[in-house]
């Protein structure tokens, strides 16, 4: 598949990805670099924190795969990001940004944690299943 129409795939898996989980509230992205044949995918929680699940990564990555494998790839990506994340390492890379009060936002990210987690147990069934 040419590498236009595989990034198109891969965007696609993404979108069901975010109707899915409802992780796409109006800054999520995924877009294709063709200069760099690259893709990016971020999801984003109820509280418009963004997590990057791709970045920079070879759209030929995906080549050789089923919509069902591209798809099931994301998922597991995505439950990389929700096992690594730390709402204190997420915090002090984004305080100052714009929040006012930083006590407010470290129980923002505490939140995101656990819809994140919620999401993770919902994922894991799904995999179970494909």
């Amino acid at each position: 598949m040419e590498k236009q129409g595989l990034a198109q795939a891969v965007q696609q898996q993404a979108r069901k990805l975010w109707d899915n989980y409802g992780l796409q509230k109006g800054y999520a992205e995924c877009e294709y670099f063709a200069y760099s044949n690259q893709i990016f995918l971020s999801v984003e929680t109820s509280n418009r924190t963004t997590f990057t699940v791709l970045e920079d990564v070879p759209v030929s990555q995906f080549e050789d795969m089923t919509s069902k494998d591209i798809y099931i790839d994301l998922l597991e990506r995505l439950l990389v990001v929700i096992d690594d994340f730390e709402p204190e390492e997420k915090y002090n890379e984004l305080v100052g940004d714009e929040y006012d009060s930083p006590e407010e936002f470290k129980a923002m990210l505490e939140q995101d944690k656990q819809e994140l987690l919620e999401k993770a147990k919902e994922i894991k069934l799904e995999l179970d299943k494909l």
